[in-house]
């Protein structure tokens, strides 16, 4: 809805206040020559017939020298017509991110106050970052404090070859995990909140999407679906006699074992099952205070464990027996650089060792 705004000028405001006072003026002395009136019975007359603001004006003490004070400026204001609209020191900002709705959260000096709606870093709308040199997925992830996942989500051209980084390319970066979907002729709120696994509301609810009743979508439009997820269901890995162990989840690892980090990080979309790299007996599943996140260890016997950390959740706990192959619970994030992983550790004798070197060449 528009609305057309006006500003009246000052000057105004003198003629009004000059044709009010001629009013009075002929009225006190109609009465006064007419009744033979005196200037109590005058005042008494003109208050049964002339509103209350012009007996204001006529009977301020300091008039007709000094302006109306701002208790008289705030009873005209009451008095004015519904239709009037007054602005003040205020500013209508039109955007298709829908910024004329988040300006309320910032104060004077221009700075952020606390968002209360899903942000990161205090983003209120959908950036454009242009790639440069030395850039990575990884990189731009983390410096956004997104998961691998919302980028790749949010960008078609990633999502068909994340490999491809190239110099120059402008990618979408959201204000919070999720995804950035635009609308083609099939879609509808319904269907695209069913597609991303989340409530028509968080579509419509969130702030950035500046979307209002009818919530008319046109064709190429963008909106931020808020955690959405799209399908992250990987095929289990495959399990072979001639290996220790088999893949938690079939992916390829993003850095090698070292003694700075004795594990693998084996990066997978956010939400993908993670499976036993062989059977046992869990020793721990919970939220590890030692920066792992969720986490679960299996004992294998012989001094022989295998860890799986920064995990969403886990299904297991301690005590339970699983087989190699079992599913154990679904891949997180920590929200740095690594993006969603799964931080895969080898123990023997009570040493860390690299797990590639008991693993199948391939996942698959």
């Amino acid at each position: 809805m528009s609305v057309n705004l006006s500003v009246r000028p000052r000057r105004n405001r003198g003629r009004r206040t000059l044709f009010i006072l001629l009013l009075i003026l002929g009225v006190a002395g109609g009465l006064a020559w007419h009744f033979k009136l005196g200037p109590e019975q005058i005042m008494a007359q003109l208050e049964q017939n002339l509103p209350k603001y012009v007996l204001s004006v006529f009977s301020s003490p300091a008039w007709p020298l000094s302006p109306p004070s701002q208790a008289a400026q705030a009873e005209e204001v009451e008095h004015q017509s519904p239709d009037t609209v007054t602005l003040i020191d205020t500013q209508v900002i039109n955007s298709p991110h829908s910024e004329a709705q988040t300006a309320i959260l910032y104060n004077d000096t221009g700075d952020l106050e606390t968002i209360p709606w899903p942000n990161i870093a205090g983003r209120t709308s959908v950036l454009t970052y242009t790639v440069e040199s030395g850039d990575t997925l990884w990189s731009i992830a983390n410096q956004f404090e997104l998961d691998l996942d919302t980028l790749r989500w949010s960008n078609p051209e990633l999502e068909r070859n994340p490999d491809v980084l190239s110099i120059g390319t402008e990618l979408s970066i959201l204000p919070v995990q999720g995804v950035y979907h635009r609308i083609t002729a099939e879609d509808s709120l319904e269907s695209i909140a069913a597609r991303y696994g989340v409530a028509e509301t968080d579509i419509t609810n969130y702030p950035p999407n500046g979307l209002y009743p009818p919530y008319d979508l046109k064709l190429g439009q963008g909106l931020i679906v808020p955690f959405g997820r799209k399908d992250v269901t990987l095929p289990k890995p495959l399990v072979s006699a001639e290996y220790a162990l088999a893949w938690p989840v079939v992916s390829a690892p993003n850095g090698t074992f070292s003694p700075d980090h004795p594990a693998i990080d084996i990066g997978a979309p956010y939400g993908a099952t993670v499976y036993a790299a062989n059977g046992g007996k869990v020793v721990f599943a919970d939220w590890s205070q030692d920066g792992l996140g969720y986490t679960v260890i299996i004992d294998h016997g012989d001094e022989f464990q295998t860890w799986y950390a920064h995990l969403k959740g886990t299904f297991l706990q301690a005590g339970d027996l699983v087989a190699r192959g079992a599913p154990l619970g679904e891949v997180g994030s920590t929200g740095h650089s690594s993006g969603p992983h799964v931080h895969f550790e080898l123990h023997l004798n009570g040493e860390r060792v690299d797990p590639l070197d008991y693993l199948p060449n391939s996942p698959q």
